[in-house]
């Protein structure tokens, strides 16, 4: 059985853990599950300008110097939260994606596919969500 991504820390924890109680381990478990929320995503300088972004594509602080962002309405930066770069290849993985669920079906559906479909999915996902 494939277990989500999401739940894979508290299963394993479950694992390591099996004659526990649930009030011992119900502490650890809403940490895990709680949103990691990062409250700041913007840097500024001692004036008050905005220096970095951080990039939600790359996971990293980029300089809006070096990087080039393009404007969000409704955004407190005014810019989006993604670099153009990021933008362009989440966009391309995106559709690489559908392309290969598509191919999959087409496969299936004519008979020439004959491997796992769960495993096949499971690596066009994983290959969707990958920042490389």
């Amino acid at each position: 059985m494939t277990i989500k991504k999401n739940f894979q820390e508290i299963v394993e924890m479950l694992e390591a853990n099996p004659n526990s109680k649930v009030k011992d381990l119900l502490p650890s478990i809403i940490e895990m599950c709680s949103t990691k929320v990062r409250n700041d995503t913007l840097r500024y300088d001692e004036d008050g300008n905005l220096t970095h972004i951080y990039c939600y594509y790359h996971k990293e602080w980029e300089a809006i110097s070096e990087v080039e962002y393009g404007s969000k309405k409704g955004t407190k930066s005014g810019l989006n939260t993604m670099c153009k770069e990021g933008v362009r290849a989440w966009t391309k993985k995106q559709k690489e994606a559908k392309d290969a669920r598509n191919q999959l079906l087409e496969d299936v559906a004519n008979g020439s596919f004959k491997g796992d479909l769960q495993e096949e999915l499971a690596k066009i996902e994983a290959e969707r969500t990958s920042n490389s």
